[in-house]
């Protein structure tokens, strides 16, 4: 039996937009437009950055995403063992598919989705593959009986937005197990390179408050909402800082950022403002694990 086909979404091209002056009595409607598509184009260069870094980050990523698969293992937890077969199960965000194997054991069908073409093909296991955004998925309404997400939707642009479209896209009594990273992450990093300058080294990530508000707005029935703090142990803070890299995720969702890479004496200062603990080096992730229900 052969894999089934990829399908790749094209994403758009970046324009430019030039900037324009104008009176904000006189034309505030054109600049609240001017405004949506400088959003809009931000967005997409966001996406665009995403996809490359977690597309080269493809080969490794196994063996460094310690944290994401024991978030993997809680979140497993919380699916109900027993009443599964004969559902259809999508892995929102499979990377290179580490988690739908498990799936496949607990669902009839399962159907694995990421940004990164590359993370799909780094797998040769026989499921249905779909290379697209979660920010636009291409599936009907009413049409899942489960969405299981680990470690991936902190990349949305929106997390409310994109919360009501998973709502829409299950079925009335489908579940979403959900796992997130917020706010509070990777404060060890955080505070490395404040010793090097005031600009933000790490994304921003949504508030504990900010998820539940928005599942909550959404409709779900929010059967389990725990959060947990991962940690990851390095013999050195450039190891710490480089796990990073390793996994894809350095793409920075805000405009507050350094631009060019490091000097030499720059990472040397950084390392050396690292917090130790124990004479490790710690890579924390604040993440929230939801189990919930459609209405």
């Amino acid at each position: 039996m052969t894999a089934q086909p990829v399908l790749k979404t094209d994403l758009m091209q970046t324009r430019k937009v030039k900037p324009c002056l104008v009176s904000s009595e006189l034309n505030r409607e054109l600049n609240e437009e001017l405004n949506k598509e400088l959003n809009k184009e931000l967005s997409k260069e966001l996406k665009k950055s995403t996809q490359s870094k977690f597309s080269k980050a493809a080969e490794h990523y196994n063996t460094h995403a310690n944290v994401q698969k024991h978030a993997a293992t809680d979140l497993f937890k919380l699916i109900k063992p027993g009443f599964n077969k004969n559902k259809v199960c999508v892995d929102l965000g499979a990377g290179p598919l580490v988690n739908t194997h498990t799936l496949q054991s607990m669902f009839s069908s399962v159907v694995a989705i990421d940004l990164s073409l590359n993370m799909l093909q780094s797998s040769d296991l026989t499921t249905t593959k779909i290379c697209a955004d979660m920010d636009n998925l291409p599936l009907q309404a009413n049409s899942v009986d489960v969405i299981y997400s680990n470690f991936a939707v902190q990349w949305s642009a929106n997390f409310s937005t994109l919360m009501q479209s998973l709502y829409s896209i299950l079925k009335p009594g489908g579940q979403a197990y959900i796992s997130t990273v917020v706010e509070g992450s990777l404060n060890e990093i955080k505070t490395a390179f404040a010793a090097l300058d005031s600009n933000s080294h790490i994304n921003t990530f949504n508030s504990e408050l900010h998820i539940n508000q928005s599942v909550q707005n959404t409709g779900f029935i929010i059967n389990s909402a725990k959060k947990c703090i991962y940690t990851d142990e390095y013999t050195t803070p450039l190891k710490a800082i480089a796990s990073i890299k390793a996994i894809g995720a350095t793409t920075q969702n805000h405009t507050n950022t350094r631009q060019g890479l490091l000097t030499k004496s720059a990472l040397q200062k950084v390392c050396s403002a690292y917090p130790l603990i124990n004479n490790k080096a710690c890579v924390s992730y604040h993440v929230v694990l939801l189990s919930l229900q459609k209405h």
